[in-house]
């Protein structure tokens, strides 16, 4: 059990502005707003796109410098799949949208360092090494396993209904902050990098990203590790289909 392979991880090579349609976000929502200017000058040929301070956001919702709107955070499948069933009813109850309308859309969020948090607090209370071996694992498999929920979503009759009428698709945003330092939020962007996604970075965390320079195409999807990971939690009695935020997973 302390033998499973890692994700693949590319080798070395040039680092573009956007990988395959994946688009880079500044996350600037723990960032004193007299260091935002600063860290979005040094970032902006970098950046599509930036996630404000929380002292930015109004009660009108989550808005990126864009016009964005953010849901969630998710923290797994079952919450995924609760919201998706929302933004459907809501894109098909909405108007279409006029010629002059620049519907901004929707990106869901999933936060990787507060999913590793949780299960990484579950398998320190079981203990032994082979819990130990499956710490921080479960972030970036739970990546993998809502993309391809995203993807079978987006071909349902429903949401091609809504997009033919104009309703801009929802797509995932992961991000990887709080909880994980540059190194650690440039290695969760690199092992997601899906096409048509985003993923929001610290200032800092997006310096080392770029520094590293070691991306040379999209991260490929693979199940059979991410439900592989799944399967262990699961021997572990760690449910990672119906973890949910700010509650530690239930241990058997």
């Amino acid at each position: 059990m302390g033998t499973l392979v890692p994700l693949a991880t590319r080798p070395l090579g040039p680092l573009p502005r956007a990988v395959a349609d994946v688009t880079l976000w500044l996350d600037c929502r723990r960032t004193p707003p007299e260091a935002v200017a600063r860290s979005f000058a040094e970032a902006a040929r970098t950046v599509g796109d930036t996630l404000p301070p929380v002292a930015d956001v109004t009660s009108a919702g989550r808005r990126t410098a864009n016009g964005t709107t953010v849901a969630g955070p998710v923290h797994g499948p079952a919450q995924f799949r609760h919201l998706m069933r929302r933004l459907l009813s809501e894109a098909t109850a909405a108007p279409a949208p006029g010629p002059r309308d620049r519907p901004g859309g929707v990106a869901v969020e999933y936060s990787i360092p507060a999913v590793d948090a949780l299960v990484n607090a579950g398998l320190d209370r079981i203990g032994g090494c082979e819990a130990k071996a499956m710490r921080f694992r479960a972030g970036v498999a739970g990546a993998h396993l809502l993309y391809d929920m995203l993807r079978r979503d987006l071909r349902s009759p429903g949401w091609a209904r809504a997009t033919a009428r104009g309703i801009p698709a929802p797509y995932l945003l992961w991000s990887t902050a709080p909880g994980a330092g540059p190194d650690r939020g440039a290695e969760y962007a690199e092992r997601c990098l899906f096409p048509g996604t985003a993923v929001a970075l610290s200032p800092a965390a997006l310096r080392t990203f770029v520094e590293r320079g070691s991306v040379t195409g999209p991260t490929a999807l693979d199940l059979v590790e991410a439900r592989r990971v799944v399967g262990i939690l699961d021997w572990f009695g760690i449910r990672l289909d119906t973890l949910v935020g700010a509650q530690a997973p239930t241990t058997g």
